[in-house]
């Protein structure tokens, strides 16, 4: 009696706590650890329960997150792990061959047990999106960025605001518009006002530079987003992009660029702390960048400390220029899936709690943890939409403050809707000059053109990567990666160009019709799922 007794009484605290999320009752109360592997080697790790908001989600559910990942070759660990039987309690990965081959191995467990105690995640996440996660009719995962809606965004078009005074403020409302801007930085500001030389146009560089500028002068071409291995909606079918005649001007576009020396070979050599060492020192006079970086690496918010009348302006009116002639733009596109997932693995001895932990923090108030920390730091109320009323902006909180608090770092488990109009209100209750500058451009300028489609949901998990396709697949991703920069570096349009058809005959050569086959079929049931496709306008 007396244990039942001490059940009820936590089980009320528990409520009291967060009287809307459920958390099972049968959740035991003793002290439980359980380990969890990200498999990426890239990940941060910082211990469990060092901040105020990883503290709180110790005590509030007496549990313990220890944490691992591989210190390189993540698809070698992962794979070494599974062979020899030592798994984590957790698994965070990538949706996509990898996943489905450990689910139909019997690794993860079923979440359905689990959602019957406990509904939040059935709740929080849409039918439609369990059911495209599941494997073999099974639901094994927990997403994480799942959304209902299209909100937030990261790529833009920015410029330095000096160089582009310099330059007489030009119109860049159109891809023409950019290239001249680009050009005349190039031919006439060679230095900056400090004697440092000017970079005409960049990006970051993370082994993807190649991909993200002939990605973004294609979508300013009227190009489509890019599905699995680089596929695209093209003319009513799933084909590789180099089939369509606009990627391939883009391609050569970039070409031109880089001829023109307009990109410099230091954007695909240089690392992405170097990049941003040019970008703060307000050298780069454009800029196709993930904007949301300023979060992180504050790329923005050092170069105006360093030069007060300087900063990065985002392109607003259009977001996205294009091309003389091109009518239609294709903006960021989301999935209600989101990013990765977190799957359960048979090794856990409570599944339970941890499904309550993860659920948890999909939710309003979890989010809200997530980001802020717990009620009594930074926020000690809610207003009337139930979003908490900071005691300080975010823009002027020190890092060591949110560092303390643990605010945005526990973020590997989190529902975009919950914490994009959670954070958007909290940004609209500053005032003006004190809110944030990449929530205020996602709120403002891009989850406006945002879209949101499902129809490209998990092609990549269609083909196994062991069969003939998958090595096939493997074979062409690997010849775009070491042929796309020779293509792009070419001296001349007729090299490039050359250079291109001959990387889409080794596509051709080697089987990547029969890949296209397979996505196209997928990608069919997903749109006859769905009821539409988001790239009906594009017939090229």
């Amino acid at each position: 009696m007396k244990r039942i007794i001490t059940l009820l009484l936590a089980a009320c605290m528990v409520m009291a706590l967060a009287p809307a999320i459920a958390v099972s009752e049968a959740a035991p109360l003793d002290p439980y650890t359980f380990e969890i592997y990200y498999n990426y080697d890239w990940w941060t790790i910082k211990p469990w329960g060092g901040d105020e908001a990883s503290k709180y989600w110790q005590e509030k559910f007496n549990i313990t997150m220890e944490q691992t990942k591989p210190d390189a070759d993540a698809s070698a660990k992962l794979n070494l792990m599974v062979s020899a039987g030592d798994l984590p309690d957790v698994i965070q990965m990538d949706r996509g061959p990898d996943h489905s081959r450990l689910a139909s191995l019997g690794i993860f467990i079923d979440l359905q047990p689990l959602m019957d105690v406990n509904p939040t995640l059935s709740e929080e996440i849409l039918e439609s999106t369990r059911d495209l996660l599941k494997v073999n009719d099974t639901l094994y995962s927990i997403p994480h960025w799942a959304r209902k809606g299209p909100t937030g965004g990261n790529d833009v078009w920015m410029y330095d605001l000096r160089l582009y005074e310099q330059a007489g403020s030009p119109d860049l409302t159109t891809f023409e518009g950019l290239y001249e801007y680009a050009k005349y930085v190039k031919d006439n500001i060679p230095e900056t006002v400090e004697g440092l030389p000017t970079i005409p146009f960049a990006t970051e560089n993370n082994n993807n530079a190649w991909d993200k500028i002939v990605f973004a002068f294609y979508r300013s071409f009227g190009g489509p987003n890019w599905a699995a291995d680089r596929t695209a909606h093209i003319g009513g079918e799933l084909k590789s992009v180099l089939r369509d005649g606009n990627f391939k001007d883009a391609v050569l576009e970039a070409n031109k660029w880089y001829r023109e020396g307009l990109v410099s070979p230091a954007q695909f050599t240089d690392t992405n702390d170097q990049m941003v060492e040019k970008f703060v020192s307000g050298r780069t006079a454009l800029l196709y960048y993930d904007h949301s970086q300023d979060s992180v690496n504050r790329f923005r918010q050092i170069l105006m400390n360093s030069y007060p009348d300087d900063t990065y302006t985002v392109l607003t009116d259009p977001v996205y220029p294009t091309k003389a002639g091109v009518t239609k733009v294709y903006p960021d596109q989301k999935e209600t899936l989101g990013w990765n997932v977190l799957c359960i693995t048979t090794a856990a001895e409570q599944p339970q709690r941890i499904y309550d932990l993860y659920s948890y923090l999909l939710t309003k108030q979890g989010s809200i943890e997530m980001m802020y920390g717990p009620q009594g730091d930074w926020w000690d109320e809610l207003d009337e939409n139930g979003n908490p009323v900071l005691k300080t902006p975010e823009s002027v909180l020190s890092t060591e403050e949110k560092d303390r608090i643990g605010a945005w770092f526990w973020n590997f488990c989190s529902h975009s809707d919950n914490v994009d109009s959670t954070k958007y209100a909290v940004n609209a209750m500053q005032p003006p000059e004190l809110q944030d500058f990449v929530i205020t451009t996602q709120d403002k300028v891009l989850t406006d053109i945002m879209f949101m489609t499902d129809e490209y949901a998990g092609l990549n998990a269609t083909i196994d990567p062991l069969s003939d396709v998958g090595i096939a697949r493997t074979l062409c991703d690997e010849q775009w990666k070491a042929e796309l920069p020779k293509i792009i570096m070419a001296g001349t349009e007729e090299e490039a160009s050359a250079l291109y058809d001959a990387l889409l005959k080794f596509f051709e050569d080697n089987g990547f019709a029969q890949i296209e086959e397979i996505y196209n079929a997928r990608h069919q049931e997903l749109v006859e799922i769905q009821g539409y496709t988001a790239y009906a306008e594009y017939g090229n």
